[in-house]
């Protein structure tokens, strides 16, 4: 069986029975795969909308204001945190009371889901970056939605990219 597949991802024969080191420089993006049990046991903050717009503030785990410690399944990095959507912006893809893991490090690139705090507002908003040219847009994913696509003023904010999204089961 093993060989079969190493002939068919082009490897050669014996190649499976080796161990291959440094597996997260052979991908694209650095936070596209599960994270082992027990490599990362960082616990990341699930914090409110408003505090997404400064979440630099955000640290140690005596932090008041922080609702609760999370474990993030994917690897990402310290600067990860969470929220609770609470919008309908972005059904069905993302629903009410859905956690959402957001890496401020992570690269904003078209056709991401980023969490971005408008120019002329306090509280962020969940949409999907649009990038065609030199300009940039932000799409609701319901369809209902009024102003489904507007255009990201360069006064904005991206404060980070959902790598990780938790949902309820319903």
């Amino acid at each position: 069986m093993a060989e079969k597949l190493e002939r068919g991802m082009g490897k050669p024969v014996g190649w499976m029975d080796d161990i291959h080191a440094n597996i997260s420089e052979q991908r694209s993006a650095p936070y596209d795969w599960v994270a082992e049990p027990g490599a990362d046991n960082a616990l990341h903050p699930l914090i409110s909308w408003d505090q997404a717009a400064d979440h630099s503030r955000i640290g140690g785990e005596s932090n008041d204001d922080v609702k609760a410690w999370l474990p993030c399944p994917v690897i990402c990095s310290e600067n990860t945190y969470v929220l609770r959507v609470t919008s309908v912006s972005m059904e069905p893809k993302f629903h009410e009371e859905d956690l959402i893991y957001v890496d401020p490090d992570y690269a904003a690139v078209h056709g991401k889901y980023v969490v971005v705090k408008p120019a002329k507002s306090n509280e962020p908003i969940l949409r999907q970056l649009v990038v065609e040219g030199d300009r940039k847009y932000l799409k609701a994913m319901n369809p209902d939605w009024p102003n489904r696509i507007i255009e990201l003023d360069a006064k904005a904010t991206i404060c980070g990219v959902i790598i990780f999204k938790g949902e309820l089961v319903r």
